[in-house]
C-alpha cells in the first residue's frame, strides 16, 4: 500500500515538474477522468505562480504585456520551480535569468526586473527608526574619525539603465511616454521612507562611499576614498553632505563609533 507521504511527493513531483506517476493513485468523477482532472490543478498552480510573479514585477510586465510576460513566466518556471513555501521567494532569480537570457526585443527586460525586486524587498523590510542629523551633529569629536553608519534593511542597490526608474514610473501610472533605454549604466539606490518607496540614481563616487559606510568601514576612510575620485576636489566637505542627505532621507538607523572605548 502506498502511503500518504509518498503520494503527496508523487503529487508534489507532478505540480513542480509534469511527473504523471500520481495518476494510478487518482480516481477521476462523473464528468472527468483522473487525467483531466489532475491536468485541473496542475494548471490552477501554474496560473497561481504567474499571478505571484506579475504582482512581484509590475514594472516588467507593464513593459513586456501579458502575453510576453506569460512565456517569460513560463520559461522561468520551468528553469526555476518554486522550492518555498512562501510565494514571496518565487521570482528571485529573475533578474538573473534575464540576463541569461535577455529578451531582444526589450532591452531594459532585466533591469527593469532588478527594479521591481528591489521594490519588493524595500516594501517588505522590517520597520525600523531612522536616526536625525542631531544624532550625528552630537557625537563625540573623538567619534568623527571613526563613526559607522548603519543602513535600514529596506535599503537596496543596484545597477540598471539610466532609464530604468522613469520608465517604470511611466508604466505604474499608463502613460503612453515610456523612455527608452538610455543605454548608460547607473547605481540606483531603492528604500522605503515613511512607509512609501523612495528610489534615485547615484554619482560613482557616492555609491563608493555608500558601499564603503554599508560594510562597516568608517567616515574617517570614506573620505581617503573621495579623495581619489575625479569628482571631489575637497572630499571632506562632499562626504558629510552625502551622510546629511542619507540621514534626511531616512536611510540611516545607527550610528557606531569607538570613541567610547579609545578615550
Amino acid at each position: 500500500m502506498t502511503g500518504l507521504a509518498e503520494i503527496e511527493r508523487a503529487f508534489q513531483a507532478y505540480l513542480l515538474t509534469g511527473d504523471a506517476a500520481i495518476l494510478p493513485h487518482l480516481r477521476g468523477n462523473a464528468r472527468l477522468g483522473a487525467p483531466d482532472l489532475l491536468a485541473v490543478y496542475g494548471h490552477a498552480y501554474r496560473t497561481r505562480l504567474m499571478e505571484a510573479l506579475a504582482n512581484d514585477f509590475p514594472g516588467l510586465h507593464g513593459l513586456l504585456g501579458a502575453d510576453d510576460f506569460a512565456a517569460l513566466a513560463g520559461d522561468y518556471l520551468a528553469a526555476h520551480p518554486s522550492h518555498f513555501p512562501s510565494l514571496r521567494w518565487l521570482g528571485r532569480d529573475l533578474p538573473e535569468f534575464l540576463d541569461r537570457h535577455p529578451h531582444p526585443a526589450y532591452p531594459l527586460a532585466a533591469d527593469m526586473a532588478r527594479f521591481d525586486w528591489a521594490v519588493a524587498h524595500a516594501f517588505d523590510a522590517r520597520d525600523q527608526v531612522p536616526v536625525a542629523l542631531a544624532d550625528l551633529v552630537n557625537l563625540p569629536a573623538a567619534a568623527w574619525e571613526s563613526f559607522r553608519l548603519v543602513f535600514a534593511d529596506s535599503v537596496v542597490t543596484f545597477p540598471a539603465d539610466a532609464a530604468t526608474g522613469d520608465c517604470r514610473q511611466a508604466i505604474l501610472r499608463d502613460r503612453a511616454d515610456r523612455p527608452a533605454a538610455a543605454g548608460t549604466g547607473v547605481a540606483w539606490l531603492v528604500w522605503r521612507q515613511d512607509d512609501q518607496i523612495q528610489f534615485r540614481p547615484c554619482e560613482a563616487d557616492e555609491m563608493a562611499c555608500f558601499d564603503h559606510m554599508r560594510a562597516g568601514g568608517g567616515f574617517g576612510t570614506m573620505c581617503e576614498i573621495l579623495a581619489g575620485t575625479p569628482a571631489a576636489s575637497d572630499p571632506v566637505p562632499r562626504s558629510a553632505g552625502f551622510i546629511k542627505d542619507w540621514i534626511e532621507r531616512g536611510l540611516v538607523v545607527g550610528i557606531e563609533h569607538d570613541a567610547a572605548a579609545s578615550s
